[in-house]
This record gives structure tokens, C-alpha cells and sequence, in this order.
């Protein structure tokens, strides 16, 4: 073959996995201009040519749950995605991100992204420039800089509802008919300047870095189905929904609120699907109920990771085990250095651990859903009641796998402490 005609990339002997769900099967890929040319044996030689034997040869993933929406403004690099074979990544999920804006609502908006997403406070203070208020202007912001992946973004609904709504917002309070039809012309607005679709965030489970609830933890049916409208009015994009399923009677009234916006709204819907120690087959039931609405035509997908969940806790992390507790926050703005110290009092420790741990309590995701909800609320406050989670130490390096016998509780019962 001339030089002029020859392939421009053929990986050689690699397994394949093509994402059909069929069996991995071993061939030859050729690439020309961009794009796939040939899948089996090639005889062409390429002008590059890599040796692909006991590799794995993939098309490139698309990371649907990621939160790069500030390194995205300060790095070109998408890191970790970037790293493990990703080579689109869509951001702006739980309700979190950073458009629109208005000035006065930086520090709102980095503590919520702080607090559910463990994304340093200093970090985001240092690498975002703000130059932006609406989502469209964000979404030029970041087409500014290279990155090494493509990327979605979402509009954000706690963003969206604090533009709106101001303080009203963040104090919970239900939006008014003015307020859903403000959130619904931005939400068209940015599903026609770009935007993949919309995010929100039901979980109890999501707070700020102070403790505080998520702007959108109550927000009303009406609310969403506006912004849902929304999308309805541009003809385009995704409802991203993350909520919490800690019943059965739960679960019901939240998978019947889903259907109502898809089915009104005709916009698909894709929602977060955990399974909880608690209740280890909720997941399944919550499954049967998305399949048997997309059996009737509803565009109604369920999200699952591919991994553990998990909560990294810490003294340098934005959270620790204590962060709630009164005596903790008297001390929480101390270096760390001093906190250790003031740790190792034995007066401190005793009056720490007599104190109710919210935290812990959240951590335990245990709720009670008896308490009444007053006529025209959201989601009602809930109680809670105590499970035994695991909890394990991480040393230099993090692994998902370790054993129940690892577990605080296994160590403090062999050592007979605590």
C-alpha cells in the first residue's frame, strides 16, 4: 500500500468490548480521519500502530454523575475522569453548581458544593472567577479554555431557585406562582443556550458545609413542574433526579411525583439508584417501578454506580464525625494543629461524646416517616432512627473492599474500648 493511502491508527490484537453487552472478542481496529473504519483482521499497516494484545479496547465511556463544574472554569484537565477512559463527562448533578448567580450568592453556592461534594472551600474561592450571572454566560465561560475530554453541563436547580428566590430560598420556603414562572422561562433559556438538562436534589442526606439543608430539599411538585415545563417549552433536555427512598410509602410518592413531570412534561428523567444498608432490597423494588413505567412508554431510566458509596470523614475534610456537635464547632475554626491538641483533652473528649451527634444520625440514614405534613409543604423534617453502619480507617491509599472485621466497631470490641 503508498504511504498516501495507508491507515492512520490500527491498535493490533486487543480484547473488545464494542458496549453492545455481547461477549469481549479479539481483533484489530483501524482508524482513518477520526473515525472507526474497520473492526477485525486489518491488513493495512497504519501509520501508527499500537500493540493492543491483553489490553482492553473500549469506545470511550460517558461519566453521567460528575461534579467538575469549578475545575472545569480553572483546569483543563477533567481529572480522575480523564484519566480512566472517559472521554465525556456530564456535570452539574445533585442540584449543585454555580448558574445562574448573582454576586451577593458566591459564598452560598461554594458551601453547598463544599458540603455535598467535599470540593475544598479555598479551592473554589481561589479558582472561580465568577465571570458569569446567567447559564448562558457560564456555559461561555467555560467554552473559553481547552479541556482534554468533552463535557455536558445541567443547570443546577439550588443555583436556579437562589436566583430566583434569594434568602426565601435557602430558609426552604415554598416559591410562589411569580417564582415558578421566573424558574421556568431560565430553565427553556438554558436548555436552548446548551444545557444537557436539569439537576435536583430531595436528599436529606445533602447539606451545606455549615450544616444547613439544600435550598431544594422542599421544594413543592409544582416547583419542579414548572422548571419541567420548562424544558417542555425548548424541547429538549434530561431530568436529573436524586431523592431519597427510605420507604415504601416514600418511595411511591416520590416515583409517582417522577412520572407526573415526564408524563406532563415529555422530557426523559433519569434518577440516582443507591442500594442501603437498611433496606438491602429497596433497590430492586424502585427498579421494578422504573421498568414498569418504561414499559408504558415513559422515558424513566434509573442511574446506578458502578461502585461503593461511601463518605470520606476527617478533620481536613469538610466533615468528621463530630462536625454537627456543639462542643466541635466552638473549636472548628481552630488550625489543626490545636484541634488535635484540644482533642486529646480527656475533659473535651468526655463532653463530646455525651453529646447527641447529628451527623452520625445522618450518616445512619435511618428515617422515620410517621411526622404529619402540613397541607400545600414539600418533603416534611424527619426523624431518625440509629442502624450500625460500617465505618473503617484510611491509611495513605483508599480501598472500597475491606472486610466487616476492619471496621471500627470489630477493632474497638477486639481491644475492648469504645
Amino acid at each position: 500500500m503508498n504511504d498516501i493511502n495507508m491507515i492512520d491508527l490500527v491498535l493490533r490484537g486487543g480484547t473488545v468490548a464494542d458496549g453492545s453487552g455481547g461477549e469481549l472478542f479479539e481483533a484489530d481496529i483501524a482508524v482513518h480521519q477520526g473515525r472507526i473504519v474497520q473492526v477485525g483482521k486489518v491488513v493495512a499497516r497504519g501509520r501508527e500502530e499500537i500493540d493492543a494484545r491483553g489490553k482492553l479496547v473500549t469506545p470511550g465511556f460517558i461519566d453521567v454523575h460528575t461534579h467538575f463544574d469549578g475545575q472545569a472554569i480553572w483546569s483543563q484537565r477533567l481529572a480522575p475522569s480523564s484519566w480512566h477512559g472517559v472521554t465525556t463527562a456530564v456535570m452539574g448533578n445533585c442540584g449543585v453548581g454555580f448558574a445562574p448567580v448573582r454576586d451577593t450568592d458566591h459564598d452560598s453556592l461554594i458551601e453547598l458544593m463544599e458540603g455535598v461534594e467535599d470540593v475544598p472551600g479555598v479551592v473554589m474561592r481561589e479558582g472561580l472567577e465568577w465571570a458569569w450571572g446567567s447559564y448562558a454566560d457560564y456555559l461561555d465561560a467555560l467554552e473559553r479554555k481547552p479541556h482534554d475530554i468533552d463535557f455536558c453541563s445541567q443547570l443546577p436547580h439550588a443555583p436556579l431557585r437562589t436566583f430566583v428566590m434569594g434568602e426565601r430560598a435557602i430558609r426552604l420556603e415554598p416559591a410562589t406562582e411569580d417564582d415558578v414562572a421566573a424558574m421556568r422561562r431560565l430553565t427553556c433559556e438554558a436548555m436552548r443556550a446548551g444545557a444537557i438538562g436539569f439537576s435536583t436534589s430531595r436528599s436529606i442526606l445533602h447539606k451545606t458545609s455549615t450544616g444547613a439543608a439544600m435550598p431544594t430539599l422542599r421544594a413543592t411538585e409544582r416547583e419542579l413542574m414548572g422548571i419541567a415545563l420548562g424544558m417542555q417549552d425548548a424541547g429538549s433536555g434530561v431530568i436529573g433526579y436524586r431523592t431519597d427512598f427510605d420507604t415504601e410509602a416514600l418511595r411511591l410518592e416520590e416515583f409517582g411525583i417522577m412520572q407526573r413531570l415526564v408524563s406532563a412534561s415529555g422530557r426523559p428523567l433519569s434518577v440516582s439508584l443507591f442500594q442501603e444498608n437498611k433496606a438491602p432490597q429497596g433497590w430492586r423494588h424502585l427498579l421494578d417501578l422504573v421498568e414498569g413505567a418504561y414499559a408504558q412508554g415513559l422515558p424513566l431510566r434509573a442511574q446506578v454506580a458502578p461502585r461503593q458509596l461511601g463518605v470520606l470523614l476527617g478533620l481536613q475534610s469538610s466533615q468528621n464525625p463530630f462536625s454537627e456537635n456543639a462542643s466541635f464547632k466552638l473549636i472548628a475554626h481552630l488550625p489543626l494543629a490545636e484541634r488535635l491538641a484540644i482533642f486529646h483533652d480527656a475533659s473535651f473528649r468526655a463532653r463530646l461524646l455525651s453529646e447527641e451527634r447529628p451527623l452520625q444520625r445522618k450518616l445512619e440514614n435511618m428515617y422515620d416517616m410517621s411526622a404529619p405534613r402540613p397541607a400545600g409543604a414539600g418533603r416534611p423534617p424527619r426523624g431518625s432512627r440509629k442502624v450500625a453502619e460500617p465505618h473503617f480507617l484510611e491509611g495513605d491509599t483508599f480501598d472500597s473492599g475491606l472486610p466487616p472485621e476492619a471496621a471500627l466497631p470489630a477493632i474497638a470490641a477486639r481491644e475492648g474500648r469504645s
